[in-house]
């Protein structure tokens, strides 16, 4: 066996740290009389697992495993390399990676739990997660600590609830994995950042006591640690985001989430005081407005509400009134005169206050006629909203000028309803809070709300990672400059181009000829292979032909940097963002003729927090006045981050069905804003992952600069040197149709 190995490369000199740890094991086996063991060792290098040979460290963990295991029991050594020879331990570095460091950690404890787990690894394995696994592990030890046969026999995988234990496992998701993404989604919907934590790190007491599974407060939202409700992880996963979703339609609608745990109001209770049928009422009112507010400011959430609502509604079929009334107002088919009431004032409320002021009024009263326990029996938690009855004290509350805003909005709203000028109150509860707020803290201005954004990663070459949520990029829409006429320069240069691209566009459908079969006949070669018949008994059949469709199948973004070097005014006159300008118009006019997709698009700069992102044209707009009016619209702006605008470029050109996709990037500086180091290249860096990244997505990046860019920066930013450098940027209008022509032609 030693011979075969040396012979086929797997030992020998070359190979030094594997041959020690090789010959080292022989040794020791051959010390402790240990032959079956060795015996067993030499069997499982077999063709299957000779690859462990090539990774010396994985190779010297094994050995040291197999040996360990040998020394406290022989049987357990000679299992461990039969299990491994058949390919049991994995078929991949991680895979076995992941096994013999769990023998390791488990051999610390009992060689007997190393054993056991041994056996059930490559059914564990198949079916777990890396983190599955730790939790199913953390349950066998904590049986095995209770009753250690059961516990060896569940990480063997031998006892029915094993099963039932890997089936909840595969179907959970974890608040752990998802914290991450739901931080960022909260920030990108609301612009505020906000602290995500596991429910049971509240009192868990008043959680069992109250039944809520999610909690929304200023700046905080707490949700369960695990979700196993729905059957896979990937419908668990998204009843977290539905939960976050549902969080930032709460503050955005300025709901009691937005004040909850304030000193004043650690309940809502301090709103609707002890009577069941007012607190009832509030939070149907509530919830009714923000779910339907939700709705309709992101359509995309609407399937995900729907579906949760109708698996609250199923597993409460012995619902009571408060719940019927719910679940019935937030049903489009039913349409009594109560429920349009209800609707209405939930529509006309502007924030927690107002509705309290609402719920007090006559229409309110109807409902019981329809409900008439509504004011005996308690609303049951909706899973996925913030249940404003549990009772929270903040640390650190927020500022009490907020509360004093949102009761300024609720007057207003009051005032703007009455039929006369006279000035509108809050009822006497909220005016003595009003009071009592007045003698609290002194009062600060709260910070302006930021738009919502997408976030992106950005990448540190120093320290060889990213820098998670760090860039915001918000889109901007923009408006056509009105009476923008193109001049005659202009004009006459887009005519020219427009005439080349037309002459490319290939014809929907051509005949393709000379085929020894096809879906017609051609007259004319017919005619030759009978003449040539004459002269020979049998030439080749090619007079067949059939169709050929013949389209391109690309999209490109034409991506302009209008920062504000763009506003120079270059030496002969024109300024830079002029000639970009012209050329987008003079490309755009060819790429209409030629019939590609395209998008024209800025970016600019004002620090990681403020990236923009202009639409000029979107790829399913058509190239008209509209779009060109837009595109002679853009002025120059603040700084170059180009890494944030390039990731929403590839993210908009991924979701395009060409099978080209292409970034025309043009720019006339270096990347440069705020919080970038001019000492290092940082930027560039950042340029070159973000092109990788889109390289992953099929979509490639060409880059276009002036000689403010040196060969060296560009040659770091797009990889492959998709790169052109101008010398003088007024050939831009004439080298852009050129240089696309090049690449997708």
């Amino acid at each position: 066996a030693i011979e075969a190995l040396y012979a086929q490369g797997l030992l020998g000199p070359h190979r030094e740290q594997v041959t020690e740890a090789f010959f080292a094991l022989l040794r020791r086996a051959d010390k402790g009389c240990l032959d079956h063991v060795l015996h067993q060792f030499l069997a499982a290098l077999n063709p299957r697992t000779r690859w462990i040979l090539d990774l010396p460290g994985i190779f010297a963990d094994v050995i040291d495993v197999g040996w360990r295991l040998a020394e406290a029991k022989l049987h357990y050594g000679i299992r461990f390399f039969e299990r491994l020879g058949a390919g049991d331990l994995g078929d991949s570095p991680a895979e076995v990676r992941t096994g013999l460091t769990w023998l390791h950690r488990l051999m610390e404890r009992d060689a007997e739990l190393a054993h056991a787990f041994l056996d059930g690894y490559a059914t564990l394995r198949d079916r777990l997660s890396p983190g599955e696994l730790e939790q199913y592990v953390a349950v066998g030890l904590q049986i095995y600590a209770g009753r250690g046969e059961s516990g060896l026999a569940f990480l063997r995988g031998q006892l029915s609830t094993s099963e039932t234990y890997i089936r909840q496992l595969t179907r959970e998701c974890r608040l752990d994995d998802v914290k991450t993404s739901l931080a960022a989604l909260l920030m990108a919907l609301t612009g505020a950042e906000c602290e995500v934590g596991d429910l049971s790190g509240l009192d868990s007491d008043d959680v069992q006591a109250y039944g809520i599974e999610v909690l929304c407060l200023p700046g905080h939202l707490y949700a369960p640690a695990r979700v196993r409700a729905f059957d896979s992880a990937g419908a668990n996963r998204r009843w977290y985001q539905l939960v976050a979703i549902a969080s930032a339609g709460l503050w955005l609608d300025d709901s009691f989430a937005r004040i909850h745990g304030l000193t004043l109001y650690p309940s809502c209770r301090t709103l609707t005081g002890p009577d069941t049928r007012r607190e009832n009422l509030l939070l149907i009112v509530e919830y009714v407005r923000v779910l339907r507010n939700l709705t309709a400011r992101w359509p995309g959430a609407r399937r995900l509400v729907q579906t949760a609502l109708a698996a609250e509604r199923d597993a409460r079929a012995d619902s009571n009134d408060a719940d019927r009334l719910l679940h019935d107002a937030l049903d489009s088919s039913k349409d009594t005169p109560a429920l349009q009431a209800l609707r209405a004032q939930a529509d006309a409320s502007v924030n927690c206050f107002d509705t309290a002021r609402r719920i007090g009024e006559p229409w309110a009263d109807d409902l019981l006629k329809s409900y008439p326990r509504l004011a005996s029996e308690r609303l049951t938690p909706v899973s996925f909203l913030s249940d404003f009855r549990f009772p929270v004290h903040l640390s650190r509350p927020p500022m009490d000028s907020m509360v004093a805003d949102l009761k300024d909005a609720a007057r207003r709203q009051q005032a703007r309803e009455q039929a006369d000028d006279a000035p509108a109150e809050l009822p006497a509860s909220l005016q003595a809070q009003d009071a009592s707020a007045e003698e609290g803290e002194p009062q600060a201005p709260e910070a302006q709300a930021v738009p919502a954004a997408f976030i992106y990663d950005e990448w540190d070459f120093r320290h060889n990672a990213y820098h998670p949520g760090h860039c915001h990029l918000h889109p901007r829409a923009v408006e056509p400059v009105s009476g923008g006429a193109l001049q005659a320069d202009w004009l006459d240069q887009a005519r020219r181009v427009r005439a080349v691209f037309e002459r490319l566009r290939p014809d929907l459908a051509r005949q393709e000829k000379y085929l020894p079969d096809g879906e017609s006949i051609n007259i004319d070669l017919l005619t030759e292979h009978v003449v040539q018949r004459r002269r020979e008994p049998a030439p080749p059949v090619r007079f067949y032909q059939r169709p050929r469709i013949q389209h391109r199948d690309l999209s490109v973004l034409i991506l302009l940097d209008v920062s504000g070097s763009t506003g120079e005014e270059l030496s002969a006159g024109p300024r830079v963002i002029d000639l970009e300008k012209r050329a987008a118009v003079v490309l755009g006019q060819g790429l209409a003729a030629l019939g590609d997709r395209f998008a024209v698009a800025g970016f600019s700069s004002n620090g990681r927090l403020q990236c923009e992102f202009f639409s000029f044209k979107g790829f399913d707009e058509p190239w008209g006045p509209g779009a060109i009016g837009r595109v002679l619209a853009a002025w120059p702006r603040n700084s170059t981050r180009i890494g944030p605008a390039l990731r929403h470029s590839g993210y908009l050109l991924a979701r395009q069905p060409s099978r080209q996709r292409l970034i025309l990037l043009v720019t006339d500086g270096r990347p440069q804003d705020e919080g970038y180091d001019p000492h290092t290249r940082y930027a560039q860096h950042d340029v070159r992952m973000a092109c990788e990244e889109n390289t992953r997505q099929d979509v490639h990046t060409f880059a276009i600069s002036t000689q403010e860019n040196s060969i060296a920066d560009m040659e770091i930013m797009f990889p492959r040197r998709r790169f052109a450098i101008l010398p003088d940027l007024h050939d831009l209008p004439r080298v852009l149709p050129q240089l696309y022509l090049r690449l997708t032609v």
